[in-house]
């Protein structure tokens, strides 16, 4: 079995495990969409971290397998209200597996226009639902963050929170 590397937590498709890969028709679409609205920086490394997740599912990635076997959890136990600041990017990428995940739970390209900002937290998430089965997950050491939200790149109008792992977020003072 092989992960679908899903670049929307609103499908939990990162979350499932138990789906493969598929080849979708809209994918060329969303890269000329991307291009169009969001400019050539953009698309390509949206596509690139795309390429590098399907062959990482297929076992024919020339990723850093030291990684996989070094899954780092940081727990801070962080309560809603609380402040954080989301670590560098390059701090977060080396708490990734070859799939881009940590733990099954996926680092999004639209993420990282978070990288150093201030965030408050939501809430944490200890359960969600799978919307496509019914089933219940666990979660741990995940958090959502108020004005962390999905901006519909793809055309979504759901606006769903992104997930944070507490590996990649920091605490910080309310110093406003």
């Amino acid at each position: 079995m092989s992960a679908k590397c899903e670049s929307c937590h609103g499908q939990f498709g990162t979350l499932k495990r138990s789906s493969k890969s598929i080849l979708c028709s809209t994918r060329l679409f969303k890269f000329f969409w991307l291009l169009k609205n969001e400019g050539l920086r953009s698309a390509t490394s949206t596509f690139q971290l795309r390429a590098k997740r399907f062959l990482a599912a297929r076992g024919m990635s020339h990723s850093h397998p030291e990684r996989c076997k070094q899954l780092h959890e940081e727990v801070l136990g962080l309560r809603p209200g609380e402040w954080v600041r989301v670590k560098p990017e390059e701090e977060i990428l080396a708490t990734l597996d070859h799939c881009y995940q940590n733990k099954g739970l996926a680092w999004m390209p639209i993420m990282s226009q978070y990288s150093g900002k201030k965030l408050k937290v939501y809430k944490r998430v200890d359960k969600i639902v799978l919307e496509s089965t019914g089933e219940i997950r666990k979660l741990k050491n995940t958090v959502l963050l108020e004005g962390g939200i999905c901006d519909g790149i793809y055309g979504c109008d759901r606006s769903c929170f992104h997930f944070w792992r507490e590996i990649w977020l920091e605490r910080v003072e309310n110093t406003n």
